[in-house]
C-alpha cells in the first residue's frame, strides 16, 4: 500500500515532469521551504526560497535555464513523512548549451498531504559550471 506521503511526492514529480507550475504550487504548503544548494548570483534557480512566490521564482529560472534530455527515477523510500527519491538526469544548460549528466537524492518532508520541505542533493558545481558554460574538469585518476 503506498503512504499518503509518497502518492503526493508522485504528484508533484507527475506535474513537474509537465513543467505545470500551478499544479506544481498546489502540492506545497504555503509556508513550504525549498532548498537547491549553490549560489543564486550564478544559478538563479539555487538558493533557499519559501512559499509560494519564492518557489515559483526558483521555478521560472529552472524552466528557462534548463533543458531535460532524460530523467531516471528510482525506487521512492518514505520513512517519517520523508521521502526519499533516487535518481539520474542529463539536462542541457542554457544558454551555454552545455550537457550535464548527474545523480541526484531529491528529499521531500511531508504533513497532511502537502510537501513542506524540499531539498535536492546533486552536483551543484557541476550544474554552475554547465549553465555558465566554463569547462570541465577531468574526474581524479
Amino acid at each position: 500500500m503506498t503512504s499518503q506521503a509518497i502518492t503526493t511526492v508522485e504528484a508533484y514529480l507527475d506535474a513537474f515532469g509537465a513543467r505545470d507550475t500551478e499544479r506544481i504550487l498546489s502540492h506545497f504548503a504555503a509556508d513550504a521551504t525549498w532548498t537547491i544548494p549553490g549560489d543564486p548570483a550564478l544559478t538563479p534557480w539555487a538558493g533557499t526560497r519559501s512559499g509560494p512566490e519564492g518557489i515559483r521564482q526558483s521555478l521560472n529560472a529552472f524552466f528557462t535555464a534548463v533543458e531535460p534530455l532524460a530523467f531516471e527515477l528510482g525506487t521512492l523510500t518514505e520513512a517519517n513523512a520523508r521521502v526519499l527519491v533516487p535518481g539520474r538526469y542529463s539536462s542541457r544548460f542554457h544558454p551555454s548549451g552545455q550537457v550535464l549528466e548527474s545523480e541526484m537524492i531529491m528529499r521531500f518532508t511531508v504533513t497532511d498531504g502537502l510537501i513542506t520541505d524540499y531539498r535536492v542533493f546533486e552536483d551543484s558545481l557541476g550544474i554552475t559550471r554547465a549553465h555558465l558554460g566554463e569547462p570541465r574538469t577531468a574526474a581524479p585518476a
